[in-house]
């Protein structure tokens, strides 16, 4: 494993796709200290405080590029079980929400951000990056966040990285050997809210209905409530409050 560490960094995934753009071979991780630019999905602003986990890998991969889709799975569940490695007394609360988030009870502890390009040479390259909510989380988002230490479980980023690598090396084999069924079994296995009601938030929309799973390109399966099944490429999934709460929305 090769491991660039910064005590302060703009982006990991910057960084990546810097060492990319320079030559660099796959099988690459870049480890942040603290962000000044962190960024999620869509964008969004990534609050980066030190104490928290920033890693990002870069990926040459010997794949097509419909089949890249699915290391979003691959890194989701290694970092699902990395943290149930390290947080054994948090099993069973620690779970994945669609896309790619990961969450303990109703709280988000975890985001992960895909980019890929093509090199000079038109192959594949892929930038995985995890943020790990270990010591810190925001607060006014429109998911509840949360991080390790509040849920009673003080924790080391480093501590959580080496349990990272080892288990997206053990996924990424297991995808190899198993087939993509076989990824994607493993995340439904490990999914927040499966057979019952959420909302997705899409770019001018929201639908409502059943979480019935995931089809074999990674797709949120949704049955509305005319019965119809749709999938879903992108989007924000909430899920109802408990009776006699306020709406996670």
């Amino acid at each position: 494993m090769r491991v660039i560490r910064f005590e302060s960094i703009d982006s990991t995934n910057a960084e990546a796709r810097r060492q990319a753009s320079a030559g660099a071979a796959g099988g690459l991780w870049i480890v942040g200290g603290e962000q000044t630019r962190g960024r999620g999905r869509r964008a969004r602003l990534w609050v980066s405080e030190p104490g928290n986990l920033y890693a990002s890998l870069l990926l040459r991969p010997d794949r097509a590029v419909s089949d890249l889709g699915g290391y979003a799975l691959v890194a989701a569940i290694a970092l699902h079980d990395a943290a149930v490695e390290v947080a054994p007394q948090l099993a069973g609360r620690v779970q994945l929400k669609w896309p790619n988030d990961l969450v303990c009870d109703a709280g988000k502890v975890a985001g992960i951000l895909l980019e890929s390009e093509a090199d000079a040479a038109g192959r594949p390259v892929l930038v995985i990056g995890w943020g790990v909510n270990c010591a810190h989380h925001p607060d006014a988002t429109d998911y509840p966040s949360t991080d390790f230490s509040a849920l009673g479980v003080p924790l080391a980023p480093e501590t959580l990285f080496e349990a990272l690598a080892g288990a997206f090396a053990r996924w990424d084999e297991h995808w190899a050997g198993g087939g993509m069924a076989a990824i994607r079994d493993a995340w439904v296995a490990r999914a927040r809210g499966l057979g019952a009601p959420i909302a997705v938030r899409l770019a001018e929309r929201t639908l409502t209905g059943i979480f019935s799973g995931l089809d074999d390109n990674g797709r949120l399966l949704l049955e509305l409530p005319d019965g119809e099944m749709t999938r879903i490429s992108a989007g924000d999934v909430f899920f109802p409050a408990p009776s006699g709460a306020g709406s996670h929305d």
